[in-house]
């Protein structure tokens, strides 16, 4: 297959779920299949080292900016899809102009920002890679809103996420998500559009069982933490569970590891919690972790850092929020807690019990290994991608 892939950055560096997805599945397809990449960059900006293989072609074009307003121009535009995600002229034209000629089978695009840029006319299958469910993640989030006016705002950017899936989403030929539970939530929004899943993989030879030197009282979380959904997850666990661990394990301490701490993530810092902001790499504070916990009460989609630290061979402790989309065996490879004192609990038997946290470690760690492999998930996505090839010969036949 020839596959034009659109995304609105260059995949690489691999600091976030949507460049690792796009890396991983060109790099283990591109043996077999010829990809083109069309990207948003800043003029002049060359394509990172890593990726240049792996593409036929590269073509970049400036990001669109929103129309400025103010006053009353811009209280409207805040409600207007093409200020919610701007189209760019110029990319929408090369679509319409090279989709006549192009030798395209398949049109992959992945995030968001790309979709409105396709011409009302295209000729070749569209598979929609929304990663994630936004206004399942928007409604999550409203049931954590802690005053009227960010329930307000958080209504509000539901009520844009649901037009715009409606608009944009609906027409793709398949919509194409990280976890069951996002598909399912996607199929109540724009019902009739084809769903499909494929979860994310991990690199299992880069993410391995390190050194064994963990210490008995750390406790990691990892992630960005400018991120919304992880910033709350560092201030609950700080604020709600750390308190109760502590009371039974005195020296614990909780490691927030990850770039951009929010404000009120930063604030936590202090003898028993260090927020540590960017890492080179987070694999020396996993190595160390007695526990790796996922506090996430907000979000969607499939969380890489439960990946990662399974992969690593870690004892993990998440909500129930954290594990859409993963092959969770409560008791065996993972302990899914949603309150508090479930979660210190859990945290407190594993940094007493070495037994179990082997026990779950292991565990883990072939899961990662039989069922996350980026090979196998490749698989996955080539077997969507040529139903939809196949499909689209028929429609055209």
């Amino acid at each position: 297959m020839k596959i034009l892939v659109l995304c609105d950055r260059f995949p690489y560096p691999l600091e976030n779920g949507q460049n690792l997805r796009i890396f991983h599945y060109v790099r283990e397809l591109a043996a077999r299949h010829a990809f083109d990449l069309l990207c948003y960059a800043d003029p002049g900006a060359a394509a990172p080292a890593p990726i240049r293989p792996l593409f036929r072609s590269v073509r970049t074009f400036p990001r669109p900016r929103g129309a400025p307003a103010s006053g009353v121009s811009r209280l409207l535009a805040a409600f207007r899809l093409d200020e919610f995600c701007p189209r760019s002229d110029a990319v929408a034209a090369f679509l319409a102009r090279e989709g006549r000629a192009a030798d395209w089978d398949l049109v992959w695009i992945s995030g968001w920002d790309m979709v409105v840029n396709l011409p009302a006319e295209f000729e070749f299958p569209v598979l929609m890679d929304a990663v994630d469910e936004g206004v399942l993640e928007h409604v999550r989030e409203l049931k954590r809103a802690r005053s009227p006016g960010a329930a307000a705002r958080t209504l509000k950017r539901l009520l844009m996420n649901y037009r715009f899936e409606r608009r944009y989403f609906r027409p793709a030929d398949a919509c194409l998500f990280v976890s069951e539970v996002d598909a399912a939530f996607f199929s109540k929004v724009s019902p009739g559009t084809p769903t499909h899943v494929v979860h994310n993989g991990v690199d299992t030879d880069y993410f391995k069982p390190g050194s064994g030197g963990e210490s008995n009282h750390d406790v990691v979380f990892e992630g960005n933490m400018s991120f919304p959904p992880n910033a709350d997850a560092a201030v609950y666990f700080a604020s709600s569970v750390l308190p109760l661990i502590r009371a039974r394990v005195p020296g614990v301490r909780f490691r927030i590891v990850g770039k951009n701490p929010a404000p009120e993530v930063a604030a936590l810092a202090g003898a028993d919690v260090e927020v540590t902001g960017f890492v080179d790499d987070v694999r020396p504070y996993l190595d160390r972790a007695a526990v790796f916990v996922c506090p996430l009460r907000k979000g969607a989609g499939i969380k890489n850092k439960i990946l990662q630290a399974w992969a690593m061979g870690k004892a993990v402790v998440a909500t129930s929020a954290s594990t859409g989309g993963l092959a969770v065996r409560e008791g065996e490879n993972i302990l899914v807690r949603d309150d508090p004192a479930g979660i210190a609990e859990a945290v407190v038997e594993l940094l007493e019990n070495g037994d179990k946290r082997r026990s779950l470690a292991l565990a883990a760690r072939a899961t990662a290994e039989s069922s996350y492999g980026w090979a196998r998930q490749a698989r996955a996505l080539e077997s969507v991608m040529s139903g939809l090839v196949r499909s689209g010969e028929v429609a055209h036949a």
